[in-house]
């Protein structure tokens, strides 16, 4: 989690892409366990894309923090590493960032 002040907002970015005929099951696990467990955790979801072509992650989400150490927190927690262990079957090429939130779609 570099470039990101403590006492900025933080953005954490989820990145990845379904696996191929998972995906049903992907949105399904998305929608009712890692939205919620996420919301639970204190990450305020703010956006989620879906990538139509081009070269880039097939989804892309993002959720807003208070600091980088609300950040640190979440992503370190055990909660979280069950929440992402539950998404690995449905998902490859998956990555998490933390960048300074500015207000706008952030890549």
């Amino acid at each position: 989690m570099a470039d990101v002040r403590k006492s900025t907002m933080v953005k954490i970015l989820l990145s990845y892409d379904m696996r191929r005929g998972k995906e049903e099951a992907c949105q399904r696990y998305v929608m009712q366990t890692l939205a919620p467990g996420l919301a639970r955790l204190g990450l305020r979801i703010t956006d989620a894309w879906y990538t139509l072509w081009g070269d880039a992650p097939q989804i892309l989400g993002g959720g807003i923090v208070s600091d980088l150490e609300k950040a640190r927190e979440i992503t370190q927690s055990g909660e979280w590493r069950e929440l992402v262990a539950g998404l690995e079957p449905y998902v490859e090429n998956f990555q998490v960032r933390a960048v300074k939130a500015n207000g706008r779609v952030q890549l």
